[in-house]
């Protein structure tokens, strides 16, 4: 049964991060890591079916690459256990019912401090995702590999 009276639906994505290493040639190599503090879990606020709007959330990654040019990530790829960006879904707790969501991709640059780079993960839910969505608490796990 479908609740639409129930005002407030939470929603969280636990962040995970994957380390990836990618060779750029035969005799350099690049590499990047992600570095301290890890990845914080992307929390959305309370979702409110009769007042639906488009609702983000975000989180912050510092990453270092290094190697020959060391440029930022060539490549960010984003996959929830339940789906893949851009057709990430999140799992009510104890049914099984799923509101989608998506990650920004490329990520927004926030600062760069040497060779530590910060950048802003912005997760997406759009009205139409979770205006008919049972009440209760959905989540994910998001698992971030990058490819310099």
């Amino acid at each position: 049964m479908r609740t639409t009276a129930v005002s407030q639906r939470g929603a969280l994505l636990l962040l995970g991060a994957l380390l990836l290493l990618a060779a750029s040639g035969a005799a350099m190599a690049q590499s990047c890591v992600f570095r301290n503090p890890p990845p914080a879990g992307i929390t959305f606020p309370a979702l409110d079916p009769s007042n639906a709007t488009v609702v983000t959330a975000s989180t912050q990654v510092r990453i270092r690459c290094t190697g020959a040019g060391v440029p930022p990530p060539a490549s960010w790829g984003f996959t929830g256990l339940y789906g893949t960006n851009p057709n990430l879904r999140m799992k009510h707790a104890t049914l099984n019912a799923y509101i989608p969501y998506s990650v920004g991709n490329p990520p927004s640059l926030v600062s760069t401090n040497g060779a530590n780079q910060t950048y802003q993960i912005t997760a997406t839910i759009l009205p139409a995702s979770y205006v008919n969505a049972y009440a209760g608490a959905y989540s994910d796990t998001l698992t971030i590999s990058i490819t310099p």
